[in-house]
């Protein structure tokens, strides 16, 4: 099974918060409103594998949800000091909705890979986990300094098949198209606050016999070659979209 999300797909602004986000209007076009590339970058990955696609267009900057109840990050500078009651509409409406249908969708597959495995003798062998790819963009150069990277996958290291896998979709990227800067757990780690974090909290492997029924990876694109020639986005969707199939078939 997988499942393909989008967290931060666009910088919509319902109209009720026109007049707070008054001055936000450079933000909102900014990596600080949202992904750019990353939906469309996630389509094409829910197209391509056959996969369910689970979006958010709502901007982050009215509240995030890639991040947990108790980060700080939550909540922009422009939403941050919302009376409580406004904090808690934005969570009922906006965040508890995505959320919840993302872990739903993620806790009946992996209900069901759960029961494959154990209708199964030789679980390493048969057994295939669910595959959660989480789609994000992030900038080329911050706070002054370029990023040397085109793709990063993020996985939790201590989890064998994620970084097994993240491993072997590397040499893929590079070997389908060479000169691909491809880093592990960059430019952010696998284990930062997140929605696959939560997941993997969640969906724990099993006690018994240790086995991951979850993989949660974390794939991030510069958002340079998102804004640069469209032949080169063109072709990384592709790359991307070709070496995820190949791999999960």
């Amino acid at each position: 099974m997988r499942i393909i999300t989008c967290e931060h797909g666009g910088n919509r602004l319902p109209p009720a918060w026109a007049e707070r986000f008054a001055s936000a209007s450079e933000a909102l076009q900014s990596h600080r409103g949202f992904d750019p590339g990353a939906l469309q970058l996630a389509r094409q990955l829910a197209r391509r594998l056959d996969a369910p696609l689970y979006s958010a267009t709502v901007t982050r900057l009215l509240v995030d949800l890639n991040r947990s109840l108790s980060n700080r990050s939550l909540f922009s500078e422009w939403s941050r000091d919302l009376r409580p009651e406004d904090r808690a509409r934005l969570l009922r409406e906006h965040y508890h909705p995505y959320r919840q249908r993302v872990e739903e969708a993620v806790g009946k597959a992996v209900a069901e890979a759960a029961a494959r495995a154990a209708s199964v003798l030789h679980v390493p062998v048969l057994h295939v986990p669910v595959l959660h790819i989480s789609v994000h963009s992030f900038t080329p150069v911050w706070n002054g300094s370029e990023r040397a990277v085109d793709i990063g996958l993020l996985y939790d290291p201590r989890r064998n098949g994620e970084r097994a896998f993240c491993g072997a979709w590397k040499r893929a990227l590079e070997e389908a198209q060479p000169g691909l800067r491809v880093r592990m757990n960059h430019p952010y780690r696998g284990v930062a606050d997140g929605l696959t974090t939560h997941l993997r909290r969640r969906f724990a492997p099993e006690h018994y016999r240790g086995i991951e029924h979850y993989r949660g990876i974390e794939l991030e694109v510069n958002q340079g070659i998102v804004a640069g020639p469209r032949a080169a986005w063109s072709r990384l969707r592709q790359t991307l979209a070709g070496t995820l199939a190949r791999m999960t078939h």
